[in-house]
């Protein structure tokens, strides 16, 4: 008998938590029964939500400047995504975030001459380079993307 009630009430449980989960992907609410209203939250807040998960941080740059050198950009080619980030367009503090970054290029600076050697050796990331006014060597750091889209970070601060 106890084992009955132990097994109905973690089926129960499992049944309650289940049920936002499946209510959210059918962007409906849902009832979930002992009084308890499931309300799911809009597509666009979970855009907005992923978009904020994603924004461009000198934390962000900074964490990508060491692995920039060994990126292989052979798979870059015209159909892949290249986005130019220019440092002054980051978020959060510039003055503190700044210093950081500024000393991860210093650490790496054998790392940046070959990274800068990799991009302009890119014909598809040194084209979108020039056509936004830069060159290879105002590159900071690089980050492929689980999509396979490539981000470029310039600095372009003064």
């Amino acid at each position: 008998m106890k084992k009955t009630f132990a097994t109905t009430a973690i089926a129960a449980l499992l049944a309650a938590t289940a049920l936002p989960a499946l209510a959210q992907d059918a962007g409906v609410g849902v009832d979930a029964g002992a009084g308890v209203s499931v309300e799911a939250p809009a597509v666009d807040a979970a855009v907005d939500a992923a978009a904020e998960a994603t924004a461009d941080t000198y934390d962000s740059v900074t964490a990508s400047i060491a692995g920039s050198a060994s990126a292989d950009l052979s798979g870059v080619t015209e159909e892949t995504q290249v986005t130019i980030v220019l440092l002054s367009s980051l978020e959060g503090d510039a003055a503190a975030g700044g210093t950081a970054l500024d000393e991860a290029l210093s650490a790496n600076a054998e790392g940046m001459t070959t990274l800068q050697a990799n991009i302009d050796g890119n014909a598809t990331i040194k084209a979108k380079l020039e056509a936004e006014g830069h060159m290879p060597s105002d590159v900071v750091a690089v980050k492929t993307n689980a999509d396979g889209s490539v981000t470029v970070y310039v600095d372009d601060r003064a």
